[in-house]
């Protein structure tokens, strides 16, 4: 039996933390980095402690990008919105969505005086044209890369003067980050089935299987009250 889904608006948070404790935190990003420049003998791209830095946070921040525009085409489905949606429902959407960008921001540490949230939300759009633009192209497809800004984003801040190997690795890159986000938000809000009984057994017989072990524990503690006695006894003596 399917598991049973039902999202509320913590779940929206619940994603943000996911989402960056596996992809910066847990040194997703990092681990690509690096596999690249050990696959194709690009060390330099690693040499630079301070660059290696910048590169891995950068290309982190466009993974999420990537992923975000993914939950954006996912969230009607995942309320079970109708195919034309009315106004109540696209907010309940917007609400969510709103939510886990908010969420992101406070997972990344984004500074509240600073621009950084209005910078993500306006290269998010960026991502959300390309996905528009192929919303009924399966998985694998998208990750190919076609127009998807990401390889070419990926690509110029990995290796530019490999461009077309980096671009390559990217795109793989690509396939694996939007595997990870789907299965994540695919695990949101589902609860496991109860577990039924075997037939023949019931709660009565559970019950009645527990009524044993009281009685013999009561057995053991009438055993011990005479060796008290009987302690007791000793010591008057």
């Amino acid at each position: 039996m399917a598991a049973r889904r039902k999202l509320f608006l913590i779940h929206a948070a619940e994603l943000a933390h996911h989402l960056v404790s596996a992809i910066a935190r847990d040194g997703m990003a990092r681990e690509f980095v690096r596999g690249y420049a050990e696959r194709h003998d690009r060390r330099k791209v690693v040499a630079n402690a301070e660059r290696f830095r910048e590169i891995e946070s950068t290309i982190s921040r466009e993974a999420l990008l990537l992923i975000a525009a993914e939950v954006r085409r996912l969230l009607p489905r995942a309320f079970a919105l109708p195919r034309n949606p009315g106004a109540e429902d696209r907010a309940l959407c917007d609400l969510f969505y709103n939510e886990f960008l908010d969420a992101l921001g406070r997972a990344l540490e984004w500074p509240v005086a600073e621009s950084e949230a209005g910078a993500f939300r306006r290269d998010l759009e960026i991502y959300a044209r390309w996905r528009e633009r192929n919303s009924t192209l399966p998985v694998p497809s998208r990750a190919s890369g076609d127009d998807s800004p990401f390889p070419d984003r990926c690509a110029i801040l990995l290796d530019a003067a490999m461009m077309e190997q980096a671009r390559r690795a990217a795109e793989q890159f690509q396939s694996d980050l939007l595997g990870l986000g789907m299965r994540i938000f695919g695990q949101l809000g589902r609860r496991p089935p109860q577990q039924r009984l075997s037939p023949g057994t019931s709660a009565r017989g559970v019950t009645r299987d527990r009524g044993p072990a009281r009685h013999g524990n009561k057995e053991v503690h009438s055993a011990r009250k005479p060796a008290k006695k009987a302690n007791r006894l000793r010591r008057r003596r």
